[in-house]
């Protein structure tokens, strides 16, 4: 073996000082990074979940809240199908998170004048409802993500495509 190549079995002692302060420097700012990102999804994701607001008295009528749990769900359903026929496939993704900021601010001023917390039976099969409707609306969200960050891009070249050979063709057309 080269001894040249040879690594040196022990550190040298007269650059302990300096690895000290490097490491000491990767793992201050290593830190410091990771608080930054840490504080800046915490921050986005408040922002993006809009508070419950404090109970009504007196609350509405279980068939009047599931009437509004009714019309959240035609409209989470209406716009889930905007967003997949009618904009470019890239931008769902933010659409969708503008669109769910309001849809949950609504929902939560719903759940606010609908008891959502009381003991009664009845309410409880309503806490089911309401509770669904936001586990659907969390799995439109992730599907909105996928669909912009993974299928996006491939829709929207189909689309480009259609309507470069509809252009095209269409004088040709008998």
């Amino acid at each position: 073996m080269d001894p040249v190549s040879a690594p040196e079995p022990r550190k040298d002692p007269r650059f302990r000082r300096f690895r000290g302060a490097a490491y000491g420097v990767h793992i201050t700012l290593s830190t410091l990074f990771s608080l930054w990102m840490i504080w800046n999804v915490g921050h986005s994701v408040a922002a993006m979940t809009p508070e419950r607001p404090p109970a009504v008295t007196p609350p509405l009528t279980v068939r009047e809240c599931l009437d509004a749990a009714d019309g959240h769900w035609k409209d989470l359903e209406a716009e889930r199908e905007k967003l997949v026929h009618v904009l470019p496939a890239r931008k769902v993704d933010q659409e969708w998170m503008r669109y769910r900021t309001e849809w949950l601010t609504r929902l939560r001023k719903s759940e606010s004048e609908c008891a959502l917390d009381s003991r009664d039976p009845a309410r409880a099969e309503l806490r089911a409802v309401y509770k669904q409707l936001g586990k659907v609306q969390d799995l439109y969200t992730i599907h909105a993500v996928q669909y912009a960050g993974e299928v996006g891009g491939a829709v929207d070249a189909l689309h480009a495509a259609f309507d470069t050979a509809r252009r095209n063709n269409n004088n040709k057309l008998p």
